[in-house]
């Protein structure tokens, strides 16, 4: 990780630099901007004493050397972006080596009480996996992320493919940066994507035949007015009369213009940005089955995605004329440019009515890769997990720990699950690191069905639906107690059982609502019920007598530990999992640091 570090601190170097050269170039360029068109003002007019052609021939000159100024300068304005993108993207990743990464987006959006494993996995949210994990730079890209973080991909075909993809992606360091720079020349929203793929699936508005023949009639009819009048053949008067007419024609559907206008206006940037990040994808030389799938997606009958979105680029563009009212006036009454750029529209639309959210789709997936792959390269000891297909149930890890927990103060474990109908009864002391270690299992679980490295030495699992319940929280508005709120979600699980679903389950404390006596009775009965109903997984708790089902269902229920060392009053914790019962427990102790007093006087 070293190296890495090292790394990025060296790009962050380079870049400055060259950002703090490129600043005084572009101040430079400025002043050369001013000066020219100075000295081109002065040479058009000082060039009027010569015959008419030498000043003409001046300006024109002038103007070319100008624009290409222009163009240079414009340039370096975007070659600074890029910089202040590239400066952005390598600090964020230094602050991530050491645990920095409060300021990305954490995906709170996607967060749901009721989904399987989510919330109890803290999946999304501050200081989530989502969080450390996304690297995204496109709206499309975060829903992907986030939707192969809310499932466990069932595919062990689908799962290498996702592998194979992250790898290769992995070792292309220069392509990743670059996409993701191209990702944020501009901003999107939400609304942006939806409009559009709204905007492509509407009914079409100009299916009459005459509004093709009027762009193109119309407009030669109206130079031919104005032609007429120049020499007087039609009075001015007159051709002021006739441009009523191409005027209230370009009126006909205003309002639905309007509507179309809205749903693209002033995307011309964003398409910009979709089409060159779709093009990246295009030309990129990849070997991975999957990546070279997302190609194909993104070339279709002997075009591209890139160039379709280009050219919708340049009708939002042209669209976003009538926003200027004076040149929109022009224009609807010379060319009948709203109806113009509504066919336009439509004939793109008719072409790639369903490829539109299909490319939205495959660039999102490129995106999601983009991220795990950043999230693969800072983590070069974490592994790809061996999946094993199969109906059985199988897992199998070695070294096995939380990827947000630092290196230096992770604490690593070997689980293993022989199979189904199998469960752990895990205990433990307050804070001696059971919850942790049930979200560890959860999350590498979660992980490795993403296509993503594990936090682990090794690894070797079955893909199989996973839920869980450890944040079981009360519900003021639905008059739901804490109690009735974990029923819930226990019935759901049974329910799913019954259905004939293989589940594996993760529970911290079941039936924490109700009295000793009840919870202990209940959480063996329940026991029993998923052990019948074919489920398996992990059930941590501080309820020690749960521990005498090893001897009731040999073979099906172990017992594992965390224990911790009592000297005294001195606490010591070692995060270490034991075959057993937990022996020792720590709450008077604690009670007793914090003051809380045991007993009364008297």
């Amino acid at each position: 990780m070293e190296n890495i570090l090292l790394h990025y601190e060296r790009l962050i170097g380079l870049y400055a630099g060259e950002a703090d050269v490129l600043a005084a170039r572009i101040r430079r360029y400025g002043l050369y901007r001013i000066l020219f068109f100075l000295l081109w003002i002065t040479a058009i007019y000082v060039s009027t004493r010569w015959p008419w052609w030498v000043p003409a021939a001046v300006a024109l000159l002038g103007a070319l050397c100008f624009a290409w100024l222009v163009n240079r300068h414009n340039a370096m304005h975007r070659r600074r972006k890029v910089l202040e993108h590239l400066l952005s993207i390598n600090r964020e990743e230094r602050d991530s080596l050491s645990w920095e990464f409060s300021a990305k987006a954490d995906g709170s959006e996607y967060l749901d009480p009721q989904g399987l494993f989510a919330h109890d996995l803290d999946i999304f949210g501050p200081g989530s996996l989502f969080q450390y994990i996304n690297r995204c730079s496109t709206l499309p890209g975060r829903d992907r992320l986030a939707g192969m973080l809310s499932t466990i991909e069932r595919s062990a075909e689908e799962i290498r493919q996702r592998q194979d993809a992250v790898a290769e992606l992995k070792g292309k360091f220069s392509w990743r940066q670059g996409f993701r720079v191209e990702g944020l020349m501009a901003g999107e929203e939400a609304e942006d994507i939806r409009s559009l793929v709204s905007w492509v699936k509407a009914p079409r508005d100009f299916r009459s035949k005459i509004f093709p023949l009027l762009v193109i009639v119309m407009p030669l009819i109206t130079l031919g007015m104005f032609a007429l009048t120049l020499p007087g053949l039609i009075a001015w008067w007159q051709l002021m009369i006739y441009l009523l007419i191409p005027l209230a024609v370009s009126g006909i559907r205003y309002r639905k213009v309007n509507v179309k206008h809205q749903l693209l206006s002033r995307k011309y940037p964003l398409l910009k940005k979709f089409s060159r990040l779709m093009e990246l994808v295009e030309k990129e030389g990849f070997s991975s089955e999957r990546m070279r799938t997302l190609q194909a997606r993104l070339r279709a009958d002997g075009d591209t995605a890139s160039r379709a979105i280009r050219r919708l680029a340049g009708i939002a563009g042209a669209f976003d004329t009538r926003l200027n009212l004076l040149a929109g006036f022009l224009m609807n009454v010379l060319f009948l440019w709203d109806i113009r750029q509504s066919l336009r529209l439509e004939r793109w639309q008719e072409r790639y009515r369903l490829k539109l959210p299909l490319w939205f789709e495959t660039l999102g997936e490129a995106d999601a890769f983009v991220s795990l792959a950043g999230y693969s390269e800072n983590n070069p000891s974490y592994m790809m997990p061996v999946i094993v297909e199969g109906d059985g149930l199988h897992f199998n890890a070695t070294g096995l720990g939380h990827p947000l927990i630092p290196e230096g103060k992770r604490v690593c474990n070997d689980y293993s699950v022989p199979g189904w109908k199998h469960f752990t009864i895990l205990t433990g002391a307050n804070m001696a690191g059971k919850s942790t270690f049930l979200r560890t299992v959860g999350v590498n679980m979660l992980l490795g069905s993403c296509g993503a490295p594990v936090c682990a030495a090794s690894m070797e699992f079955t893909p199989v639906t996973l839920v869980t319940s450890i944040h079981t929280a009360d519900s003021l508005a639905h008059n739901e107690s804490y109690f009735y709120a974990e029923l819930k979600r226990l019935k759901l699980i049974i329910d799913m059982l019954k259905g004939g679903e293989k589940v594996f389950i993760i529970l911290d404390e079941i039936l924490k609502g109700t009295n000793s006596n009840d919870k202990q009775s209940g959480s063996k009965a329940l026991i029993r019920q998923l052990i019948a109903l074919q489920a398996s997984g992990i059930i941590a708790t501080h309820d020690l007598a749960l521990g005498e089902l090893e001897q009731q269902f040999p073979g099906r229920v172990r017992n594992l530990c965390f224990e911790i060392i009592i000297d005294g009053h001195r606490l010591d914790y070692d995060y270490r999992i034991r075959e057993g019962i937990a022996r020792n427990m720590n709450a008077t102790i604690l009670m007793e640091r914090m003051g809380i007093t045991l007993g009364g006087e008297g």
